[in-house]
């Protein structure tokens, strides 16, 4: 297939998904009743971080790297989250009017809840076993690669037509079959189930066993992969009090941009873009966190029984203590940062520290032939070239 067939095919993939979620905006506001803020929120939400954040991962390795099919699979799976959408809005307010669903509405009233197999399929499962240049590790693994399939196919077809309610519509299946047929169907529902999950700890393995194998730029790539692991497994996290309803309701809002996470490291991870500055990204996400903690906190503490003592005052006190905040902020940012770095980021702190050194001494050195042996000294302390020289050119 030629390049420009291939941008073109990357592109309509994106725009059938980005226009699947504006329809599904069209509808929603055209037919769902009572229509509310919270509605449109989390179709919004849901939308951003779900379908356009998988397609557009998978639009741009596509374009830059078309060979590499984890692109493809990215922009097939925010698909999968998207094909519902332009019916969804219309179906559930049939449901909840309690009004006869037309052939189409039945249709995604049976399907539409079961677009989740496919999308793990094609957004997790297989870019774990694919990573990080689009080929398998053996011949071996093609095995859980047929498995992850046909679990996804079974689950869509075989639940399709399987009898049952279906929970999160509160209706019975409208395309379940009755009698023997529909006895086959739900058995082989369980059977693409059992198939779909028994594949994803394999392919979790295989993410391991690159990463252990990997050396170089492959190392790199694999440590993209396994911060966007941590940060998806961070934010859920985060996330779990506010499902289980110990803390308020939003922060489990934050499960979707975490589950964001590792298709976006993996996307840099295939484009090999700026892969050498995970250290200061890391290096910086720890500082702002542990600054935004230290100030955040006590500030949240100190305001309110400030604001009591000083009971008229109120709003002198917090105006005070939001400039003690903002005044604190950079040197405690510097003292944190370095501290991070001595920590966390070693080799950059030590370079740093070199070249400080090599400066100092700079400025009283006026032999020639000791100052090239010092700066050949520090380029190798700081670089670790394989090979290193220097030229200099006489003035004439």
């Amino acid at each position: 297939m030629r390049p420009r067939t291939k941008a073109a095919l990357a592109r309509a993939l994106w725009l059938v998904t980005f226009g699947c979620c504006a329809a599904g905006l069209g509808v929603t506001l055209a037919v769902y009743r009572p229509l509310t803020v919270g509605v449109l929120a989390e179709g919004a939400v849901y939308a951003f971080f779900f379908v356009l954040g998988f397609a557009t991962v998978g639009l741009v390795v596509g374009l830059r790297r078309p060979g590499n099919p984890i692109g493809w699979l990215y922009g097939a799976a925010g698909l999968a989250w998207a094909y519902t959408l332009p019916v969804a809005p219309w179906v559930e307010q049939l449901i909840r009017e309690q009004r006869p669903l037309p052939l189409v509405a039945q249709v995604v009233a049976a399907a539409g809840t079961l677009g989740w197999a496919p999308a793990i399929t094609l957004g997790v499962t297989l870019p774990a076993l694919l990573l990080p240049n689009g080929q398998l590790r053996s011949r071996r693994w093609r095995l859980v690669v047929v498995t992850s399939v046909t679990g996804a196919v079974l689950i869509t077809v075989a639940g399709t037509l399987s009898p049952g309610p279906v929970e999160e519509l509160g209706i019975d299946n409208p395309l379940g079959l009755a009698g023997t047929a529909g006895d086959v169907a739900a058995v082989l529902t369980v059977v693409g189930v059992v198939l779909h999950w028994l594949s994803l700890p394999p392919a979790a393995v295989c993410v391991v066993l690159r990463f252990r194998s990997s050396r170089g730029i492959e190392r790199q790539q694999m440590r993209w992969v396994a911060a966007g692991a941590a940060g998806a497994v961070g934010g859920l996290l985060v996330a779990l009090p506010g499902g289980l309803g110990i803390a308020p309701e939003w922060i489990s809002g934050i499960v979707f941009p975490a589950l964001l996470c590792p298709p976006v490291a993996i996307g840099v991870a295939v484009l090999r873009y700026r892969l050498w500055d995970l250290d200061r990204l890391i290096s910086r996400t720890v500082t702002y966190a542990l600054v935004t903690a230290l100030l955040v906190v006590p500030y949240l503490l100190v305001v309110p029984a400030a604001s009591r003592l000083a009971e008229g005052s109120g709003s002198l006190a917090v105006a005070a203590a939001t400039l003690t905040v903002a005044a604190l902020f950079q040197p405690l940012r510097r003292r944190v940062q370095d501290l991070v770095d001595r920590r966390f980021n070693r080799r950059r702190y030590d370079a740093a520290r070199t070249l400080e050194g090599f400066a100092a001494r700079l400025r009283d050195q006026v032999d020639l032939d000791a100052l090239e042996g010092e700066l050949l000294g520090v380029v190798d302390q700081t670089m670790q070239p394989t090979r290193a020289s220097l030229w200099l050119r006489h003035a004439p």
